[in-house]
């Protein structure tokens, strides 16, 4: 071979190698890890990378994916919630490559329709939610544009679209405003039908069920083993049903539990009863047993039956005889005193482990007052006090009973014989000490009265703008003084 041969052959063989070197280290792929993060530093999960239209893959929960570089890759990375970036990886990585997505926040504040901040509203888009703080003040990061969704148990849920712009936004809701008459256990079992034609032809737009009454009863198919084991579970009606035939009419469902009164689990698990020290028996006083409050298998029973009817489907849990025994000797014992303090302490907390279990399962909880409370500057000796209550609980509910205050009470002799005004001033009182915007809904006297002292009650409550419920025990209850529907 030729000199001048040999020389082109090299020349071309140099060529060959220079345009196989140049794919090998510019066109071949070469791994790597791209780890993408928000703007606070934490990984995201579910991120996706994509060249060209066409997704490379997403990251797992440490915010890594691998990626196979080539020269000059340009990548669109995004994650929901996020602005998506174009990222361009010019030189082949040493070592993972970061991305950093800032995060959409959505900005505003939650009022009820005077303008009043609602504090505990959830604030939930797509790919996040956050909870309005004292102020009704929320801020969600890594929201994604659309529909947002307000609600807040025992109010109204409201939605709107948000385009994903900066600014606050200002979303106003409302209570929900029940109509309720009281349903006892047994006339659940023997009359729903008449309820259910009653809200049919009247302003009513709730029930209010006894799941377990004064009597100690059960009065639904509960599975609950305590209530089992003493043979209180009575069993007379099928709470799912009873909460889809209500539901099928449009009607809010309030479940009423009896706490701490409760003569069957008082004398048949006595460990958990008041108990009375000089008797040496389970406490009793004007033939009431009570549960011990301050028992912790006591306030379990309470608590695991609310979760049992929250699961069968109402919309609200009200707790009754949610206190300490008003007549109270000395022979009284409590697992842990009853002092002032103790007494405060035990019925907040047991309020406070009831939102916990029954906001995430979507139901309010409400609770039972004396009416004396909206006006007493203590615990009235049972443990209810009523600015700590309302800061808790969604729905509040005063007994604001007229036959119930003594004479003298806001000035009248006989204060039963003044229905519209004593509603009227134990309401003014109460809601002058709201530390919060939360539920009023009073019990209303529904026995012994005629018609138009039952009117005049709900009357006095509707001009504070508040729903209301019946109470007759027998469930006997005074139609005549109901509205026609909406």
């Amino acid at each position: 071979m030729s000199r001048p041969t040999q020389f082109r052959l090299l020349v071309a063989l140099t060529i060959v190698w220079a345009a196989w070197a140049g794919w090998s280290l510019l066109g071949r792929a070469t791994p790597y890890e791209l780890r993408v993060l928000d703007d606070l530093g934490a990984p995201i999960s579910g991120a996706f990378v994509d060249r060209d239209g066409s997704q490379l893959g997403t990251t797992g929960a440490d915010g890594v994916v691998a990626l196979d570089w080539r020269s000059d890759t340009v990548l669109g990375v995004g994650a929901a919630g996020h602005v998506t970036k174009t990222v361009t990886v010019a030189e082949r990585p040493e070592g993972v490559v970061d991305v950093v997505l800032t995060a959409r926040v959505l900005r505003g504040r939650v009022v009820d329709l005077s303008g009043s901040p609602v504090a505990a509203a959830r604030v939930a888009t797509a790919s996040g939610a956050g909870v309005t703080d004292s102020d009704g003040r929320f801020n969600v990061r890594g929201a994604e544009p659309g529909e947002v969704t307000v609600e807040r148990p025992a109010w109204l849920t409201e939605t709107l679209n948000w385009d994903g712009g900066p600014g606050d936004v200002s979303v106003t809701i409302q209570p929900f405003v029940a109509r309720a008459v009281h349903v006892s256990g047994e006339a659940v079992r023997d009359r729903l039908p008449e309820f259910l034609q009653m809200a049919d032809d009247t302003e009513l737009n709730a029930l209010m069920i006894d799941l377990k009454d004064e009597t100690g009863l059960v009065w639904y198919l509960t599975q609950n083993p305590v209530a089992i084991e003493v043979g209180a579970n009575f069993e007379a009606y099928d709470l799912a049903d009873v909460v889809s035939q209500a539901k099928a009419q449009d009607l809010y469902v309030i479940g009423r539990l009896v706490v701490f009164n409760d003569p069957i689990a008082s004398i048949l698990k006595p460990s958990m009863a008041v108990w009375d020290s000089e008797l040496n028996t389970a406490y009793s006083a004007n033939g009431q047993y009570f549960l011990d409050p301050t028992d912790p298998e006591a306030r379990q029973y309470g608590l695991d039956l609310a979760v049992e009817a929250c699961s069968l489907g109402v919309d609200e849990v009200q707790f009754d005889y949610l206190r300490f025994p008003d007549q109270r000797r000395e022979s009284a014992t409590f697992d842990e005193g009853v002092s002032p303090d103790v007494r405060t302490a035990t019925v907040n907390g047991f309020l406070l482990d009831a939102v916990s279990l029954l906001h995430p399962m979507g139901c309010a909880v409400g609770a039972d007052i004396f009416g004396f409370i909206t006006r007493a500057v203590d615990d009235g000796a049972i443990g209810q006090y009523w600015e700590d209550m309302a800061s808790i609980v969604d729905v509040v509910s005063p007994m604001v009973y007229p036959s119930h205050y003594s004479t003298g009470w806001y000035g009248f002799e006989v204060p039963n014989d003044h229905p519209a005004e004593i509603v009227t001033n134990a309401l003014s009182d109460g809601l002058a000490r709201l530390p919060r915007n939360v539920v009023v809904r009073p019990w209303l006297q529904d026995f012994g009265y005629d018609v138009d002292q039952v009117r005049a009650q709900i009357d006095s409550t509707e001009e504070f703008g508040l729903g209301w419920m019946l109470w007759n025990a027998r469930s006997e209850v005074t139609v005549g003084a109901l509205g026609g529907p909406d």
